[in-house]
């Protein structure tokens, strides 16, 4: 299991061989061996998704957030790969903690299958709470928004232009609302009017996005704030494509059972939060530099290197250039993973000199 998670630091391509290819073995073995030993971890995966989750939860210090849930995509030949995932925002990074593989040919989930994802995660961390649930215009429904207003979990999703709303006693599409966004401060009008939403009693924010289209969000509490609460919904995006083309190359796989890749997604979930995790005390010890972006005549000051790619180019280093006393640097960072937030890191230890010099 660790030659595997330290492999996804190395390798460009996930595949069966080179998943086991850092297994400390005395004997050369065959390459069709290695393929043999990944299929028997992920056929017989360890870690259970109750245990993980709690465990990340706890590695992050996390005991209130917000939700994300959506849906990463992709085909292998004839296979098609539809993970519908749970994720919580810590820091502005999406932490992924509960996935499921929707077995519809690439297509949406059902409102049964959302309703399940967030039961999972009520009944197995009852002691997090939910701040906000995330999602985009493809998750709303009336089975789906009933059940959350039953549980009393706020929501605050993108509603699709062909929905019809409430408009005093008339219902109009939700597309002929507010003519004259651009009249408003940030292009951004915050109802506080409840109207009739997919036939439930519902808040509307509207806001015309930099391509200059409008973004219809409900939520069913009043948030003056919704639109920017609703921004963070993109960290599950950049999070899907570390673990696609930024990162660990995940459709890159030639893995064709659909419960090897969900085992394979906890390895990889694993390698990410260390990632995450490391970065940032790495931002701690010694900050980023920044860097001025720009993009349609806008402006904005960024990091120049994300935390996730700060601490997997280090997570990288140690496993290319320090394997010869690994216990030392591994030992090592255990330590420093478990720390509490704003805790004290001795800067004598051989890892922090290894950050600080990067």
């Amino acid at each position: 299991m660790v030659a595997c998670v330290s492999a996804l630091f190395k390798q460009d391509k996930p595949t069966l061989h080179n998943l086991n290819a850092l297994k400390d073995t005395k004997q050369t073995i065959a390459r069709s061996s290695h393929a043999q030993n990944t299929r028997r971890l992920l056929d017989k995966n360890p870690i259970s998704y109750i245990s993980y989750a709690l465990t990340t939860l706890a590695l992050f210090n996390i005991t209130h957030c917000i939700l994300v849930i959506d849906r990463t995509n992709w085909q292998y030949g004839c296979m098609d790969y539809n993970l519908f995932v749970l994720s919580a925002v810590w820091n502005d990074i999406s932490i992924p903690l509960y996935w499921v593989n929707i077995d519809n040919h690439g297509g949406n989930s059902n409102s049964q299958q959302r309703i399940d994802l967030i039961r999972w995660f009520i009944r197995n961390c009852p002691n997090i709470t939910i701040d906000y649930l995330l999602a985009d215009r493809e998750f709303p429904s009336h089975e789906f928004i009933a059940w959350l207003n039953q549980n009393n979990i706020t929501f605050i999703f993108r509603s699709k232009s062909s929905v019809v709303v409430t408009n005093n006693d008339k219902r109009i599409k939700i597309t002929k609302l507010c003519q004259n966004i651009q009249n408003y401060p940030n292009k951004t009008k915050a109802e506080s009017k409840i109207r009739r939403i997919y036939n439930f009693r519902l808040l509307l924010t509207i806001r015309e996005n930099q391509h200059g289209e409008k973004v219809y969000i409900i939520s069913n509490k009043f948030q003056h704030n919704s639109a920017d609460i609703y921004r963070k919904r993109w960290t599950i995006e950049a999070m899907f494509a570390k673990s696609k083309t930024k990162g660990f190359n995940l459709e890159a796989t030639r893995i064709m059972k659909p419960h090897r890749i969900t085992s394979l997604f906890i390895f990889m979930a694993i390698a990410y939060c260390y990632a995450c995790k490391l970065g940032e005390i790495a931002n701690n010890l010694k900050p980023t530099k920044l860097k001025k972006l720009k993009h349609n005549g806008h402006s904005r000051i960024a990091k120049e290197h994300s935390t996730f790619n700060r601490g997997i180019d280090l997570l990288k280093i140690f496993v290319d250039n320090y394997l010869s006393y690994s216990a030392v640097i591994f030992k090592q960072l255990s330590r420093i993973l478990s720390l509490q937030p704003n805790s004290y890191i001795d800067r004598r230890l051989a890892i922090t000199r290894i950050i600080m010099i990067r």
